[in-house]
């Protein structure tokens, strides 16, 4: 049914906020943005929905996570890897124990708790990196749009042949829910370089989007100049891959990317912390979009991911929370406020909103859907209810500053509302 949904503040991200804006919803569609005044108008007889001292603003998208860990933390503390990792490497050894000796039933409902705590969140997109390919069965019947990466990596053919032949009888499917399906080759030194080019071809051949973690740590950029490094020496042999290294690639992580062709529009790029100035001139020119994960990132000390050289390159940025392993929360209002402390002076409040918002969107290949409030988008927003509205010129920094993953009061996608509470 037909209705007009307003608030003291309306923030559209096509412009300054509007005090006492409202946007009339048609079908799941946004049919018009405006002042309440205006958007009644002519519409006298449609139910206006009055959230009062509340902010309606778009869903936040979570550009890069894997739900399916979203119960990592109580597996860890079952077992014995309660204690901190020393480093990034030990941390993926750590990751690699809990999740070998979790049952692969374990995962769908892992999954599932994550898709909830994101809708809590006002999160209403994301892209989820699957490993266990029976626990996207999560998003049936869920609300969230975005896409599934079905995630595979190796370096045996055998092996890799038969992960292959798996995940191209899920992608048949092409959809799972409101969620699209697509591919994620995991990074440049868990997959063979035949294997990954392979991967990047099928999709550039069936114009599949995809996303490959890169230039995540410097053990990363050393193991593929020279095969140095604690992923060579600690990584492999404790997978069993000691006697596959062959000779190291001598390039950089986006280097080596080019060089298999993973260098294209569809690629979801996750972390860039490692990048040089080539590299990231090199992320541009191919039109790469590219999801910063600052806590994560500073959880795993792997370092800071050059976000004001990403901007002026003209990069589309998003932002994810990586996940449970990594991070202390779904929340991308969280990564928000991280981020604003994170990056203090590099890049203004409204920049990083976009970057949870329309950037997000942009990134996972929906655009022209979410991330705006704008006619003809998805009618698709969240309401926050802070104790104390701040001013209109306020909004902004507001919105970047910790605290604002309690005050989601509703989801409301594609015009129907999420969360328990009755609008």
């Amino acid at each position: 049914m037909a209705c007009i949904y307003t608030a003291k503040y309306l923030i559209s991200g096509d412009g300054p906020p509007l005090v006492g804006g409202a946007l009339r919803d048609a079908a799941g569609r946004i049919a018009e943005v405006g002042p309440l005044a205006e958007v009644r108008r002519g519409n006298e007889q449609l139910r206006v929905v009055d959230f009062g001292e509340a902010i309606l603003l778009p869903p936040l998208v979570n550009a890069h996570t894997h739900l399916e860990l979203t119960d990592f933390p109580r597996w860890a503390g079952r077992g014995e890897e309660r204690r901190e990792p020393a480093d990034f490497v030990d941390w993926m050894l750590q990751v690699i124990r809990v999740k070998h000796a979790v049952p692969r039933e374990n995962y769908l409902p892992s999954l599932c708790r994550g898709i909830e705590l994101s809708l809590a969140a006002g999160t209403g997109a994301v892209g989820d990196i699957v490993s266990q390919l029976a626990a996207r069965k999560a998003y049936r019947g869920s609300p969230l749009r975005g896409r599934i990466y079905l995630e595979t990596l190796g370096l045996d053919p055998a092996f890799t042949r038969n992960a292959l032949q798996a995940i191209e009888a899920v992608l048949d499917q092409q959809t799972v829910g409101a969620m699209q399906l697509g591919l994620a080759p995991h990074s440049p030194y868990t997959l063979s370089g035949e294997y990954l080019a392979q991967l990047y071809r099928k999709c550039r051949e069936q114009a599949l989007f995809c996303t490959t973690h890169v230039a995540e740590s410097k053990d990363e950029v050393d193991f593929l100049q020279r095969h140095g490094g604690a992923i060579g020496t600690k990584l492999y042999p404790f997978v069993g891959w000691q006697d596959r290294l062959g000779a190291a690639p001598g390039l950089r992580p986006i280097d080596y990317l080019q060089e298999q062709g993973g260098l294209q529009p569809h690629n979801l790029l996750v972390h860039a912390v490692q990048l040089s100035r080539g590299e990231i001139d090199k992320v541009a020119a191919a039109g790469c979009p590219v999801v910063l994960c600052p806590r994560s990132n500073a959880r795993l000390d792997v370092g800071t991911a050059p976000l004001r050289e990403l901007l002026a390159a003209g990069v589309t940025l998003a932002l994810g929370t990586d996940s449970l392993a990594s991070c202390d929360s779904l929340s991308v209002w969280d990564e928000l406020a991280f981020a604003a402390t994170r990056f203090a002076g590099q890049v203004d409040a409204p920049t990083l909103l976009r970057m949870a918002t329309a950037g997000g969107a942009e990134a996972l290949g929906l655009g022209k859907e979410l991330g705006l409030l704008r006619r003809g988008y998805r009618s698709s927003f969240q309401v926050l209810r802070p104790k104390r509205l701040p001013n209109r010129s306020e909004l902004s920094d507001y919105l970047t500053s910790a605290g604002r993953s309690e005050e989601v009061e509703q989801l409301c996608l594609d015009g129907s509302p999420v969360l328990p509470e009755a609008m």
